[in-house]
């Protein structure tokens, strides 16, 4: 039985996320769904959940409260698959699920009341539930103090987890390896222009 119910979980998701719409209550029911599954009936207390969510859109925001899974906790990590989806990993139990919406689920149009409009939908009419296995999950991805911490031997930045790449006897992180990352990095401001703004 879950400490909370579903309109209190979805009242902090949507004090955390800042409006109310239908990833909110859709996210809130996956990981509500999530939690029943396990047996996890505090998520506030409960540390061995771990969320992956496909996309970076308003669901992840509901999955983060309701979970209790935090990025900066390593407890939530993200795909952007674009996928309206989420796997939950119960450490304690080694099991796995993935929980999608349906291709084939009821839309709830613009206007509407989400709330209303998905009380009359059941989960097996909104979701696929599937066990999964997560090959790819290491120790170091798994929450817990940094259990490795290198320097990268082109920039000198601080590479933790097993992010860096070794390579001919030296260390580098992603960038430094050649691999492409979201940023191309400029020249270094000096402490008087950050601190004085952009220029105009």
């Amino acid at each position: 039985m879950l400490k909370r119910t579903f309109e209190e979980d979805l009242e902090r998701a949507v004090a955390f996320h800042g409006h109310l719409c239908g990833g909110q209550v859709i996210g809130t029911r996956m990981a509500r769904l999530a939690l029943t599954y396990f047996g996890i009936d505090d998520a506030d207390t409960y540390r061995d959940l771990v969320a992956f969510v496909e996309c970076d859109r308003c669901l992840a925001d509901a999955v983060t409260v309701v979970a209790n899974c935090h990025i900066g906790r390593r407890r939530l990590k993200w795909y952007d698959y674009g996928i309206m989806s989420a796997s939950f990993y119960d450490m304690a139990t080694g099991r796995a699920i993935r929980i999608s919406q349906r291709t084939d689920a009821p839309h709830c149009g613009h206007g509407a009341d989400p709330v209303a409009f998905f009380a009359e939908v059941p989960d097996a009419m909104l979701f696929h539930v599937h066990e999964v296995e997560l090959p790819d999950l290491s120790p170091e991805d798994l929450p817990s103090g940094s259990r490795k911490t290198l320097v990268c031997d082109g920039c000198g930045e601080r590479v933790h987890d097993g992010r860096a790449i070794e390579r001919d006897g030296r260390v580098y992180c992603r960038r430094c390896a050649g691999e492409h990352v979201y940023y191309v990095e400029g020249r270094e401001l000096a402490p008087e222009e950050y601190a004085a703004g952009p220029s105009a």
